[in-house]
């Protein structure tokens, strides 16, 4: 492991994704980067104490209103921010670093569909991974 004994990407007191791989996921469509950074975050959401971690309920509200996006909206997308600043002020713990990866990600789709559809995967694959490390 890496700093200081923390997995990469994690910082004291939070997760941290770099702006430069968020850009290679929602804007480049880098799938590897997408894989990779989507299972340390999904892993990260499901360590720690019961009110630090993120449920599975709460995650798949951002997915499910995401995957009813059938036509790309970008007004759409930008009110699914406020949302996540509700359940990060609610829930608070681990819920506070999603909302900051998935606000700094929203931000960089603007109004390109194929942005959002590689946003979209990297959401879907967060829920996906944080299932796979035990998400409940």
């Amino acid at each position: 492991m890496a700093y200081g004994g923390r997995n990469p990407g994690q910082e004291a007191g939070g997760f941290d994704v770099q702006e430069a791989d968020l850009k290679s996921i929602v804007i480049g469509g880098d799938a590897v980067k997408l894989n990779d950074v989507a299972s340390k975050l999904g892993k990260y959401c499901v360590t720690g104490g019961e009110k630090e971690k993120v449920s599975a309920s709460q995650i798949r509200g951002i997915l499910d209103h995401l995957q009813r996006m059938y036509k790309f909206d970008p007004n759409e997308l930008q009110l699914l921010r406020p949302k996540l600043a509700y359940a990060a002020g609610r829930h608070g713990g681990k819920v506070n670093d999603l909302q900051k990866v998935a606000d700094k990600a929203i931000t960089m789709v603007e109004a390109d569909k194929k942005r959002f559809e590689n946003f979209r995967n990297f959401f879907e694959a967060i829920v996906a991974y944080h299932r796979f490390h035990g998400g409940k």
